[in-house]
């Protein structure tokens, strides 16, 4: 743990301790969703863990390595095998869309352009992939395979509505359309419009198909299936996430997604997703209320994060995936991203939600970035310190202030 993060609420500080253990027992020559059952790298699993790891060390060995081998376990339909190294042979395809963003996620904390242009041929191939399942309405077939998408207690093997093979499944689609647009970006970095303008048309236009098939006005909201019964935070958060919403369903969705009382909420992993959404919409203060969960896992008197919602049904009692609410300290509440290859700009946009006072130093390849900040009357007071040659600006909601060097913060 080469970072530092202190809040007002000691909560917060309690869960470190057992978020980076967590992460420590999954990382050995590999990273693995768990020490003691199946020991093999997921890439749901992996893309966690390299975010925490970016977060909390710069060592980046780990997450090159994994880039590498589940580029190396691509089969010729395309899709990556959903673990590798492994003998037995699994396919889980919405986990070779996580791979893709692993690659983007690469680029904009780590940077190496020339290793990520390695990786770029099988990005390539796991979008061809799925658009070649695409029918005439736009929208992707689920594919042969376990189309996984969360451990929600409703839906048999974590599968959703319409992910059997041939089916049409909603948040599978948006997975597809956040893959399209962070690989169009990579894309466009690595000096091949051409292909990013190809990625950017596919993504726009199956979210306008998923907008025509799944978008409920009455709900404000989007559905799982054709017939608008069933709704879940998984759908409304890939579909934010997506950056490609009309500005009506952005806004209907912001109103809805927290308050809704039927909406079936993710389990543990999947709530990586949920607080990123948090973060999009401007509530973190929801981020804070969902942190109960790891807040009953320290009162439990657990060393590591677990795999699922309930301590007693748990299959795996420490399980990585479950220690991501560590990046989100940095990445969410101090809201410290990069916004350009190699973390070489920045923007600090905290949201402390209920906070009043928090700081931290982030590891950063040229160094490390420290920023302290307190909440006062609505005003923004404190000091950002960036590493040498970074550049960042400091969003305080419509507030900005470029930094550079040390800077005071008054806003």
């Amino acid at each position: 743990m080469e970072s530092a993060f202190a809040a007002d609420d000691p909560r917060l500080e309690r869960v470190m301790p057992i978020a980076v253990r967590a992460l420590q027992m999954c990382a050995h020559e590999t990273y693995m969703d768990c020490p003691y059952f199946e020991q093999l790298m997921y890439v749901g699993d992996t893309r966690l863990e390299c975010l925490l790891t970016y977060v909390i060390s710069r060592d980046d060995r780990l997450p090159r390595k994994a880039l590498q081998m589940f580029n190396w376990s691509r089969l010729p339909t395309g899709f990556t095998q959903s673990r590798y190294p492994s003998r037995l042979r699994q396919l889980i395809p919405p986990f070779s869309l996580w791979w893709t963003a692993m690659v983007y996620d690469y680029l904009m904390w780590r940077g190496d352009l020339p290793f990520v242009r390695t990786l770029l041929p099988g990005v390539r191939a796991v979008l061809d992939a799925f658009t070649a399942q695409r029918g005439e309405d736009g929208l992707v077939r689920s594919p042969a395979g376990w189309n996984y998408v969360d451990w929600v207690p409703a839906w048999g093997w974590g599968e959703p509505p319409g992910a059997r093979e041939g089916g049409i499944c909603g948040p599978l689609n948006w997975q597809y359309v956040y893959a399209l647009t962070r690989a169009a970006q990579v894309e466009e970095v690595c000096g091949e419009p051409e292909l990013a303008a190809r990625w950017r048309r596919l993504a726009q236009e199956t979210a306008g198909a998923l907008t025509a098939r799944y978008w409920c006005p009455e709900r404000g909201l989007y559905a799982d299936d054709a017939e608008h019964t069933v709704f879940t935070e998984h759908s409304q958060c890939l579909a934010v996430l997506s950056g490609l919403l009309p500005a009506a369903q952005r806004a209907a969705i912001a109103q809805h997604l927290f308050t809704a009382p039927d909406l079936t909420p993710p389990t543990v992993y999947f709530m990586h997703y949920f607080f990123e959404t948090c973060r999009e919409l401007g509530r973190m203060d929801l981020f804070m209320q969902r942190m109960e969960l790891w807040f009953e896992m320290t009162q439990l008197d657990f060393k590591t994060t677990y795999e699922n919602g309930d301590p007693h049904t748990n299959r795996s009692d420490c399980h990585a995936w479950g220690a991501h609410p560590l990046y989100h300290y940095f990445a969410s509440l101090l809201g410290i991203r990069p916004t350009a290859p190699g973390f070489r700009q920045v923007e600090i946009a905290p949201q402390l939600g209920p906070l009043t006072e928090a700081r931290g130093r982030l590891v950063h390849p040229l160094g490390e970035i420290a920023v302290e900040l307190r909440v006062q009357n609505g005003m923004l007071r404190g000091q950002v310190t960036l590493p040498a040659g970074v550049s960042g600006i400091l969003r305080w909601g419509e507030r900005v202030q470029r930094v550079e060097g040390t800077a005071s913060v008054a806003m």
